[in-house]
C-alpha cells in the first residue's frame, strides 16, 4: 500500500464529509476521558477491596489491582449515548445500531465479570458469548452508509469482499444471522481475552485493531460503524495510559470480552466482516494453539504454563519447557527471549501490519 495513495484517501474522504468526522471526533475524546477521570479512583476502590491479582510476569509477583476493564462500560455506553442524543437533535440519526452495540458490549462484558470473579471454563465462555450476538439479530442494517433501520432479515445478508468483492448470503439469511454472526461475535471476543496477559497488550491490541478499523470504516462502512470504532479507540487509549508497563491495573475478561465483542458489533454493523478478520490476524495463532492444545490434544498444563514463564534476573521472559508453541507469545519468546515491553511491543507491530493490510485493501 502506498502511504500517499493511503493519506490521499482519508483526506478526501475528511473534506468531501467534514461534518461526519465531528461525532466521531467527540466518541473518541469523551470515550477518553470518561477512562481518563474514573480509573484512578477504581483502582484505590479494587485495592481497598482486595480485588488484585499477582503480575505474573515479573520477579516477585507483584500486586496489581484487577477489573479495569469496568470503566470501558461506563466509557462506551456513555459516549455513544451522548452522541447520539447530540445527534438526534439534528434530526440524522436513528438509534437500533447503537443501542445493539452498548448491549452486546454490556453482554459480553457481564461474562467476563462472571470469569473474572469465578474463572469459568474456556468452551463455557466461549458458548456464552454466543449469546451477546443477540442484539445484533434484533436488529437489522443496511449496508454501506445506505441508512439503519429494520429491514427484512435477508437483505442485509451478504459479506463485503476486498476489492469490491461480495459474498451475497441474501438466499440463505439464516445462514448469516444465526451462524455466522454468533461465531463472530464470540470469536473476535474471545480472540482478543485470549491474546491478552501482558502489561498493555490487552488495551494496545484493541486500540490498534479499533484504529485500523476505523478508517476501514471511514472508507467502507457506515457512519454508525465509525462512530463506535472511533469510541472503542477512545477506551481503549484511556485504558493503556493505566495499562502498559509496569501495569497500574489489569483490564480483565471484563474488558477484554466486552471490547472484543464491540470490535465485532462494529464490524458487522459497518459491513466490513473480512476486514476485521484481517485486522485481528495475530489472534488467530491463539485461538488455533487454545482449541489444539485444549480440545484436541486436553493438555491439562497448558493453562499453568501461560502463568509461569521463566523470568532471568533481568527480567526477561521465556516459556517454559516445552511450552513453547502454546501461544504467539511463547512462539516469539522461545526464539528470542525478551522483556515484557519489548514483547508486547512486537506483537502490537504485528497487529499493526494486519491493520495496515485492512486498510489497503478497503482503498481498492
Amino acid at each position: 500500500m502506498e502511504p500517499a495513495l493511503f493519506i490521499y484517501a482519508i483526506l478526501t474522504f475528511a473534506f468531501e464529509r467534514p461534518m461526519e468526522w465531528v461525532p466521531a471526533i467527540l466518541a473518541f475524546l469523551v470515550a477518553l476521558l470518561v477512562v481518563l477521570l474514573t480509573m484512578p479512583p477504581l483502582i484505590r476502590k479494587m485495592r481497598d477491596g482486595g480485588m488484585v491479582g499477582h503480575d505474573v510476569n515479573k520477579r516477585g509477583r507483584p500486586v496489581v489491582a484487577e477489573l479495569g476493564g469496568i470503566t470501558s462500560l461506563f466509557a462506551f455506553s456513555i459516549s455513544l449515548s451522548i452522541v447520539l442524543g447530540v445527534e438526534k437533535l439534528t434530526g440524522n440519526i436513528s438509534e437500533p445500531a447503537y443501542l445493539a452495540a452498548i448491549s452486546v458490549f454490556f453482554i459480553a462484558a457481564m461474562i467476563g465479570l462472571i470469569d473474572d470473579i469465578s474463572n469459568i471454563r474456556q468452551r463455557v465462555k466461549a458458548a456464552a458469548v454466543v449469546f451477546a450476538a443477540l442484539p445484533l439479530l434484533l436488529v437489522h442494517f443496511k449496508n454501506g452508509g445506505a441508512g439503519v433501520g429494520t429491514i427484512e432479515i435477508g437483505e442485509n445478508a451478504f459479506i463485503a469482499l476486498p476489492l469490491d468483492g461480495i459474498l451475497d448470503l441474501r438466499a440463505t439469511p439464516l445462514l448469516y444471522w444465526f451462524l455466522l454472526v454468533p461465531i463472530g461475535v464470540t470469536g473476535v471476543s474471545n480472540a482478543m481475552n485470549m491474546s491478552a496477559g501482558y502489561n498493555g497488550l490487552e488495551s494496545g491490541q484493541i486500540a490498534v485493531v479499533s484504529g485500523s478499523l476505523f478508517f476501514v470504516a471511514a472508507l467502507k462502512g457506515t457512519q454508525e460503524s465509525v462512530l463506535i470504532f472511533a469510541a472503542l479507540v477512545g477506551v481503549a487509549l484511556g485504558l493503556f495510559v493505566f495499562n502498559r508497563y509496569p501495569s497500574k491495573v489489569f483490564v480483565g475478561d471484563i474488558g477484554t470480552l466486552g471490547l472484543g465483542a464491540a470490535i465485532a458489533a462494529g464490524v458487522i454493523i459497518g459491513g466490513i466482516e473480512i476486514y476485521g478478520l484481517i485486522a485481528i490476524a495475530p489472534a488467530f495463532y491463539e485461538a488455533g494453539a487454545t482449541f489444539y492444545y485444549g480440545a484436541i490434544k486436553k493438555n491439562g498444563n497448558r493453562r499453568e504454563a501461560c502463568h509461569n514463564p521463566r523470568i532471568a534476573e533481568d527480567g526477561t521472559l521465556s516459556p517454559p519447557e516445552g511450552a513453547t508453541r502454546y501461544t504467539l507469545a511463547y512462539l516469539l519468546m522461545g526464539r528470542w527471549p525478551m522483556k515484557e515491553p519489548r514483547l508486547v511491543a512486537t506483537l502490537l507491530v504485528l497487529y499493526v501490519i494486519s491493520g495496515l493490510v485492512a486498510i489497503g485493501l478497503s482503498l481498492g
